[in-house]
């Protein structure tokens, strides 16, 4: 029986393995702006939500550290970002916008393909706040995570348990350049 329930475990991871992926390729903070490459193969549960109206909102969110004490290091400044992408079906329009800022039009950015949105989602170049291109930091941590608790109502509960909704890149560090930010 022992057996029996390792094999059927076996099986469930496998199929779990279905190319999706979501990781940080490259990051950098240079100029004012963080850069990020992403790569990012989104799932079949993902673009058919995406395709039926339902908004994929992610949160950006960038740490500048330095060494503190004992080996720990410090938080000198953080600074956080939302993405949402949608599709309107009448408009056959999909767009890249910050939900925040959802009133300035220049924040929105309509693509005619799925795979447009994708691209610009993959290649990220955000505005850094005063605080963090001022800070004097050693090394930065970058991490994307879709928000589950900005999907509607009826998927909050499924993507609590599958997988396919558990996106994140984790956290990505690595060493500041002397005279960057």
């Amino acid at each position: 029986m022992l057996l029996l329930c390792a094999v059927a475990a076996t099986a469930a991871c496998a199929r779990r393995d279905d190319g999706a992926r979501f990781a940080v390729r490259e990051a950098a903070v240079s100029g004012g702006v963080l850069s990020a490459q992403l790569d990012w193969r989104p799932n079949e549960a993902l673009l058919d939500g995406l395709d039926h109206g339902i908004p994929l909102v992610f949160e950006i969110t960038l740490r500048a550290q330095a060494p503190g004490r004992f080996g720990w290091r410090t938080d000198l400044a953080s600074q956080r970002w939302r993405r949402e992408l949608r599709y309107f079906p009448l408009t056959r329009q999909y767009q890249l916008r910050d939900p925040d800022r959802a009133h300035d039009a220049a924040e929105t950015r309509s693509y005619p393909l799925r795979a447009y949105l994708i691209a610009a989602l993959s290649d990220l170049r955000l505005p850094l706040d005063a605080a963090m291109a001022a800070a004097a930091a050693q090394r930065y941590v970058l991490r994307i995570d879709l928000e589950r608790n900005a999907l509607p109502g009826a998927l909050r509960l499924p993507a609590l348990i599958d997988a396919d909704w558990r996106l994140s890149t984790g956290n990505h560090a690595w060493q500041a350049r002397a005279g960057a930010g």
